[in-house]
């Protein structure tokens, strides 16, 4: 125990669950607290805290004597070894125990952070109470200053509350950086909104711009979609009269093969008009032939001279067959070469060939009627 008051592990403010929790391992301890017929470790431990107790009180009462001998202020921002040098300037520190003069130092500690607490309260509610007063007196302005404003202060409790004209100046300069800020603040907030809406100008302008282009590219596109409108009718009036000159040629052309077909046509009317006709003459030879001999039979005289005008009639009709083959294929001849005439001539000779073939056909459906007729 001896070594634990020497090493301040027991002082005068130690309790004996404390300290018991630290020993009870102790051989010292154990040793002790074995022997039923002599003194406890309690006892033991509550002799000797009632020694450091008394020696405690003692050398609180040396230490408070030398902090009124010093005359020093202590606050709640002082560390040990401060306090213990403030102390040996005052007083001799070889009567004083260490441990001890800890004890006192937490101890002074202590109460010097109490009343700092309660007096920074104290000094905060005044000062609240003051800056209110500040703010009910509308003369006082961020301009203003401290002289010209305490005339106007002076009366009232909250300024005669504060004894210390420094704190009460102090407070009112707080308020006037305060309103200076306010001010700030609102000059700020107030070029801010300038800038915002400069920048909403800028940008709605902008927008415009924009929209003025699109409207432009707009318009542009209009020109170009008419304008390829106006290629693509252009195109279709070009690729229609394509179309109308490929139809002309191609009636042309039909015109041409019913031109050939007309004449072909035409060709065989004649050639069977002639056939028609030489089918005729036959018969009246046939006829003629009977009738002949018939005569032949009434009598020789008139068979020899029927004989006679038999052969002659023959001889005349063959050349009058002959001269109808060589007429129908000089027609023919004639007729083919017309059509090619007619042919290179294109148009121009088209409607007096069709007269002329219109013509031919009355005349052959004349001549058809006039044999049937007959």
């Amino acid at each position: 125990m001896e070594e634990h008051r020497a090493s301040g592990i027991l002082t005068a403010k130690t309790h004996w669950r404390d300290y018991c929790g630290k020993v009870k391992d102790f051989p010292a301890y154990l040793a002790v607290a074995s022997n039923t017929s002599g003194t406890t470790p309690k006892e033991l431990f509550e002799d000797v805290a009632e020694e450091l107790e008394k020696q405690y009180h003692d050398d609180k009462a040396r230490i408070k004597d030398a902090m009124k001998a010093g005359k020093f202020t202590i606050t709640s921002a002082w560390v040990f070894d401060k306090f213990k040098a403030s102390i040996a300037e005052a007083c001799d520190l070889a009567a004083v125990s260490e441990s001890n003069l800890k004890l006192v130092f937490e101890e002074v500690m202590e109460r010097t952070r109490e009343k700092e607490e309660k007096e920074a309260k104290k000094r905060q509610r005044l000062a609240d109470e003051f800056t209110d007063l500040l703010y009910s007196v509308k003369e006082i302005t961020a301009s203003s200053r401290w002289e010209d404003c305490k005339s106007l202060l002076e009366e009232a409790p909250e300024y005669r509350s504060i004894n210390d004209e420094g704190f009460q100046r102090e407070i009112f300069d707080e308020y006037i950086a305060h309103l200076q800020e306010k001010l700030k603040e609102k000059e700020r907030k107030r070029e801010e909104e300038k800038a915002k809406k400069e920048k909403e100008k800028e940008e709605k302008e902008k927008e415009r711009e924009k929209r003025k282009e699109k409207e432009k590219e707009k318009e542009k596109e209009k020109e170009r979609e008419k304008e390829r409108e106006k290629e693509k009718e252009k195109e279709k009036e070009k690729k229609d009269k394509d179309k109308e000159k490929e139809r002309d040629r191609e009636k042309a052309k039909e015109r041409s093969r019913r031109d050939k077909d007309s004449v072909s046509d035409n060709v065989d009317v004649v050639n069977n008009h002639v056939q028609k006709e030489e089918r005729r003459k036959d018969r009246d030879r046939e006829k003629e032939k009977d009738r002949k001999h018939k005569r032949r039979h009434a009598s020789t005289t008139e068979d020899v001279s029927s004989g006679k005008e038999e052969r002659e009639e023959s001889k005349k009709s063959r050349r009058h067959t002959s001269d109808r083959k060589r007429s129908s294929r000089k027609h023919g001849y004639e007729s083919d070469s017309d059509s090619e005439n007619r042919h290179k001539r294109h148009r121009r000779d088209r409607d007096r060939d069709a007269s002329r073939r219109n013509g031919a056909l009355e005349e052959l459906e004349d001549g058809e009627v006039g044999e049937d007729g007959a």
